[in-house]
C-alpha cells in the first residue's frame, strides 16, 4: 500500500462519525470504509486486499481514535 492510498485511509476514518466508527462491528465497517474509499479513488484488487488486511490490524487503534474524538467533544 503507498504512502497515498494510506493517508487517504486515515483521512477517512477521521471524518468518519465516531459513533459510526464505534457502534458497526469490525467486519462491516472494514467493508463500509473500502467501499468509500473505492469511491474516492478507484481501488485495484491488490490495494482492496492490502486495506482490508490494515484496517483489521488496525482496528483497536480506529476504536481508540474514535473514543477520543467523543470524550473531547
Amino acid at each position: 500500500m503507498n504512502t497515498s492510498l494510506l493517508r487517504q485511509t486515515w483521512n477517512l476514518i477521521e471524518t468518519t462519525n465516531a459513533l459510526e466508527l464505534l457502534e458497526i462491528g469490525e467486519a462491516e465497517l472494514i467493508q463500509q470504509l473500502v467501499k468509500r474509499l473505492d469511491a474516492q479513488i478507484p481501488l485495484a484488487d491488490c490495494d482492496r486486499t492490502s486495506i482490508n488486511n490494515y484496517l483489521r490490524s488496525k482496528m483497536g487503534l480506529i476504536k481508540d481514535t474514535a473514543e477520543s474524538r467523543l470524550v473531547s467533544a
